[in-house]
């Protein structure tokens, strides 16, 4: 079943070509592109690699640059898409995309670090700010190049991030992690004694999900105070997910505030959380009793929002276009549960379509059918 349904997203994808954009390099582009590899893997579908090659070598120049990269202010959502060249490296050896890792590499190390400590700021234009969507968009990636090439030592760097977002985002009441922190306390969207955003936003939340268990594949045994850390945080994390989770497997936009009015359930977090859940409990990172709710996601996200059309292809419905927090130009974005249930609700976001490939190939894994 899950491998059929998998082999479908991967017909919606590849049959349409706007599917990615070549326009910008763009984080949720990475999201899909590194799903299809997972499905590559199960599906051996022989369009998958070439339609990832191609996407890379429109962004990736000869000598190993990412122009695309280099003319935007320093963002940890530069840094995601990079994961699938990796893959395009392995099965290429060609020095030019050994070369655009080491250039994002590099990018990782000199980017912008909040003012007294060493976690990662989102972006250079949010000082002092750390999201949990940055740990998706860089901790993998950085991981991954550190067992390929080193120094080893960075690791501890890898699982500081997870520490200072513990330590910064997450509610001991809630057991819920806030979407973002502001270290300066100066942002109108933060509080001025925490530092932390209003709200419990879902999307976050599944960044901070995949970006542990993703992470984990590449900090070897041999770090085990490194892996605790990522592991307690992933722990932390689903413990209080399970809390609020539906009836119906699936989880809410704001995820603590289910009942109230406006507040509607959201795909891209409920995949997120599905593939979070599914792959934590393979690698052993998660109790086996998680696998029950993991399978309730998923059989919640395929009631409640995937749907199929008469050419067999698959749409995914509510889905949060997108969330942020300020600048100060942007005062709507304050963080509030109204700006939250307030942002554009889409079909097919990339987001969402991502989020899917990984969960259904967690589930594909498992299953073998």
């Amino acid at each position: 079943m899950y491998v059929q349904r998998l082999r479908q997203l991967c017909e919606t994808i590849l049959s349409q070509p706007d599917s990615v954009s070549y326009y910008n390099w763009m984080y949720d582009d990475g999201v899909v592109l590194k799903g299809l590899e997972y499905a590559e893997d199960i599906t051996a579908d022989p369009r998958i690699f070439p339609y990832t090659k191609a996407y890379v070598d429109h962004f990736v120049t000869e000598d190993g640059r990412i122009p695309a990269v280099e003319k935007r202010p320093p963002s940890a959502d530069c840094i995601n898409n990079g994961k699938v060249i990796f893959h395009v490296f392995r099965r290429t050896g060609e020095q030019r995309y050994e070369s655009a890792l080491r250039y994002l590499y590099d990018y990782i190390l000199k980017h912008p670090r909040l003012h007294d400590v060493s976690g990662f700021a989102h972006k250079a234009v949010y000082p002092d700010q750390m999201w949990l969507d940055g740990l998706y968009m860089m901790e993998p990636l950085y991981a991954e190049f550190v067992r390929e090439w080193g120094p080893a030592d960075r690791f501890k760097d890898i699982a500081d991030q997870f520490a200072y977002i513990e330590q910064f985002t997450y509610d001991e009441d809630k057991q819920l992690f806030y979407h973002a922190y502001d270290h300066s306390r100066r942002m109108f969207w933060c509080d001025p004694a925490t530092g932390h955003s209003p709200c419990f936003w879902g999307r976050a939340m599944g960044w901070l999900g995949m970006a542990a268990v993703d992470a984990l594949d590449y900090i070897p045994d041999s770090f085990p105070k490194q892996r605790a850390t990522l592991i307690r945080v992933l722990n932390k994390l689903c413990d209080g997910l399970l809390r609020y989770q539906n009836q119906n497997g699936v989880w809410y936009q704001v995820v603590d505030q289910g009942g109230r009015t406006g507040n509607y359930e959201e795909a891209s977090c409920s995949c997120m959380y599905a593939y979070t859940l599914k792959k934590g409990v393979q690698k052993g990172y998660l109790a086996p009793s998680f696998d029950k709710a993991a399978q309730r996601a998923m059989d919640g996200i395929w009631s409640r929002f995937v749907t199929e059309d008469a050419s067999g292809l698959l749409h995914i419905h509510q889905v949060c276009q997108v969330a942020g927090l300020g600048p100060e130009k942007k005062p709507e974005r304050d963080g509030s549960y109204e700006y939250y249930i307030g942002e554009p609700v889409v079909d097919d976001d990339n987001k969402a379509v991502g989020a899917l490939l990984c969960a259904l190939s967690v589930f594909a894994r498992q299953s073998g059918k």
